[in-house]
């Protein structure tokens, strides 16, 4: 099957081939990320740094070397 693919063409189309199959593959990937509609999930994951986690670390202001 291969063979009967690769037969008659030139090494000069097979990184063509590659480019465009890679291109749309990072254009599905682009579409499917814009156009999911997770709205809620791209917001809970932008409150994370913003929640509290319990009794914050004081900072000694030193090296902590003692």
């Amino acid at each position: 099957m291969y063979r009967q693919f690769y037969q008659g063409m030139d090494w000069t189309h097979l990184p063509l081939f590659a480019l465009l199959f890679f291109l749309a593959v990072f254009l599905g990937v682009v579409a499917w990320l814009f156009l999911a509609r997770r709205s809620q999930d791209f917001e809970a994951a932008a409150l994370l740094p913003l929640l509290d986690q319990g009794p914050s670390r004081q900072d000694s202001g030193g090296t902590g070397h003692e």
